[in-house]
């Protein structure tokens, strides 16, 4: 049934009060009741990354298990994998069938985001995120009030974020963009380093070995109005590339 992702346009991660996302983690429970009338035969896990919004959405619902008695049906046909709702550090074998993740960071009232991901940011980050995301055994609905393109790696730091950018980018879209860095000329160190240089003197910030959307750029030019997006790549060829014999072949199929 696979992974889908759910966008919570209007979800506020509350810094300074809950330390959560309530519209984001009422969302949530308001899909764990619509699973148990309309899926009751699927067991249900609810991941979350942080103890705040955990809370959250279990106080959410049980409101609404307290508002829909028909839904009770569900939560007592699975004696032996009945309904959890856990943070990032306490899940560990669990399974159910269908796992619903909120990710409840996101932008504050005044629109900004403190790229802030708690133990994803820390060593390890990248295996506690691993086991994390693949507790379902039929399908994974990701809630979240971010896109992957929200994510900004030159402010969030560690392996952890990356992969975190990655998956939501996969839940997204269904591609996973993976590969290696296309600059193995040594020739081409120099080159680059100018194209850096000019690239910055006219007020951009450039970044090296980009990965994006299938292709591997040696240099991308930042969108400074959007974080985590670029407005320009560009590729350098190098030595062995120019000497083929098929170089020019190669450039008209790709349109170059």
């Amino acid at each position: 049934m696979g992974l889908r992702f759910l966008p919570i346009p209007d979800g506020i991660f509350e810094s300074g009060a809950t330390g959560a996302n309530p519209i984001e983690a009422k969302a949530v429970a308001e899909a764990v009741i619509r699973h148990a009338l309309e899926h009751p035969q699927l067991s249900l896990g609810v991941a979350t990354f942080s103890v705040r919004q955990r809370k959250v959405i279990q106080d959410y619902l049980e409101a609404l298990r307290r508002a829909n008695p028909a839904a009770e049906v569900f939560f007592a046909n699975h004696p032996t994998e009945p309904l959890f709702i856990k943070n990032l550090e306490n899940i560990q074998g669990d399974e159910r069938d269908v796992i619903f993740i909120s990710v409840g960071y996101g932008r504050n009232e005044n629109g900004f985001f403190a790229m802030r991901f708690g133990p994803l940011g820390t060593d390890g980050g990248e295996r506690r995120l691993n086991v994390f995301i693949s507790r379902a055994k039929r399908r994974c609905d990701v809630f979240a009030s971010i896109t992957d393109e929200d994510i900004d790696l030159e402010r969030a730091k560690g392996r952890g974020v990356a992969a975190f950018k990655l998956f939501l980018q996969y839940a997204r879209t269904g591609r996973l963009n993976t590969g290696r860095s296309v600059t193995e000329d040594p020739s081409l160190n120099l080159l680059a380093d100018q194209i850096e240089g000019f690239i910055h003197q006219q007020g951009f910030q450039a970044h090296r070995h980009v990965r994006i959307s299938g292709l591997f750029l040696d240099i991308a030019v930042a969108d400074p109005g959007m974080p985590g997006r670029y407005i320009l790549g560009i590729e350098l060829d190098g030595r062995s590339y120019a000497s083929a014999q098929s170089a020019r072949d190669r450039g008209q199929v790709r349109g170059l």
